[in-house]
């Protein structure tokens, strides 16, 4: 098949939503599909080319106003403009698009408005629903952006100002419309995980949607820990926590976990935020910064076990699919897509609250036999759910359908082949 990948952002400057699309395109490439990737480029005007590990990724250039308020309108809708007329440029050489993210995905839909063609549609969080895309609000997990829940919502990065927004409600509330028109308009949506998928339905019609996971090179990842790991002395146990420093992936409760926990080996912190200073000053904890994917593979490789003590509805953290191509034991709350990863007392276990977490970290850290049972199941479950050929041929067939499904429906017009 020949797939145009169209994608709000792709590494090396990236976050999970990127490195996701360049594992998916480089995949697919390997089992001998035709892959092309296409992204906005802000501040250029030019359409340019560049490859990144063999891929041909073309940059579609879009220059928006720096004035707030206008530059968010403008950010949307010219990228939206310029990225569309690309993907319509180039359908006719190929069987499907499938957009990543929120920005791709209309233009992906608006592409197929000049040039008919089907798009399957990757929804890798919240945004559809919540108009930050984390359902997070108040400390704690939010309904949906309706009515005068968005002014609650407004106040979390206005605050005080948020009171005399009421008129920006209906353009916020037009603004999720948009965004869910796109879904509605794609001829299949996949939702990384199940949590994400309840979100959606109600909006997407229930025969256009799916769960296809993100994901691992299950072989890559081991080849890597191995590779590095030779330069690396870690003989010491320890504990691990990955990830930003904030409050929603729930750094501020690892002190806490740590002491109540009354276990006696460090815990290592692999990341950077505003808890920095507050987790350095703490007793038993390491702080090792930002470090480079293969370093953090290495420290994971090497753990006795991973805390995942994330608050938020995490979609499918990339962490812990890592932590279950190498078999190690993750100890994460229950919330979101993190249930998709790990089956309790199988391949992992889950604290129902914080209250919970110390005393699993103590049952992990206490007892060899656990730990080497929960691996070498999270090992198996990486392979059978989340490995490269699990998701590729699971994707394959979805695409055969969407291309078959659309062509019947276009039989009686001419379309591009």
């Amino acid at each position: 098949m020949n797939i145009l990948i169209a994608t709000d952002v792709f590494p090396p400057k990236s976050g999970g939503s990127g490195w996701s699309t360049f594992h998916l395109a480089r995949a697919l490439r390997q089992r001998g599909h035709c892959v092309e990737i296409v992204l906005p480029k802000p501040g250029a005007r030019e359409i340019s080319t560049r490859a990144y590990e063999g891929l041909n990724v073309v940059q579609v250039g879009y220059h928006a106003s720096s004035i707030p308020g206008l530059r968010a309108w403008q950010h949307t809708r010219v990228l939206e403009k310029n990225l569309s007329a690309y993907l319509a440029e180039r359908a006719r050489e190929f069987d499907l698009i499938h957009a990543q993210h929120m920005l791709s995905i209309s233009a992906a839909t608006a592409a197929k408005k000049i040039v008919p063609i089907p798009v399957v549609s990757t929804v890798r969080d919240y945004w559809a629903v919540c108009l930050y895309g984390t359902l997070w609000r108040d400390d704690a997990i939010c309904p949906m952006c309706r009515g005068g829940e968005i002014t609650k919502c407004l106040a979390q990065k206005y605050r005080g100002a948020a009171k005399f927004m009421q008129p920006a409600i209906p353009f916020v509330e037009r603004e999720l419309e948009r965004r869910q028109r796109a879904l509605q308009n794609s001829d299949a949506v996949i939702a990384v995980s199940d949590f994400v998928a309840n979100t959606l339905r109600g909006i997407v019609d229930e025969k256009k949607l799916r769960v296809v996971p993100n994901l691992i090179d299950v072989d890559e990842i081991g080849q890597t820990t191995k590779d590095k790991g030779q330069t690396t002395n870690l003989e010491s146990p320890y504990l691990l926590f990955i990830g930003k420093l904030n409050a929603l992936k729930g750094a501020d409760l690892l002190p806490e976990i740590l002491e109540k926990s009354g276990v006696e080996i460090p815990l290592i912190v692999a990341g950077d935020g505003e808890l920095h200073e507050n987790l350095a000053r703490c007793q038993g904890i390491e702080m090792r910064g930002w470090i480079s994917n293969a370093e953090t593979l290495v420290l994971l490789s090497r753990a006795q076990a991973l805390l995942f003590p994330s608050r938020w509805a995490e979609p499918l953290a990339r962490t812990l699919l890592e932590a279950q191509a190498l078999g190690i034991p993750t100890i994460a709350l229950n919330t979101g897509g993190t249930r998709d990863i790990i089956e309790d007392n199988f391949n992992g276990l889950l604290a129902q609250d914080a209250d919970e977490f110390p005393t699993l970290v103590r049952r992990v850290v206490h007892d060899a036999n656990l730990r080497v049972r929960l691996g070498e199941n999270a090992k198996r479950v990486a392979l059978e759910k989340f490995s490269v050929t699990a998701v590729t041929e699971n994707l394959e067939n979805l695409y055969a359908t969407a291309i078959r499904t659309w062509r019947e429906s276009h039989s009686n017009q001419t379309v591009p082949l």
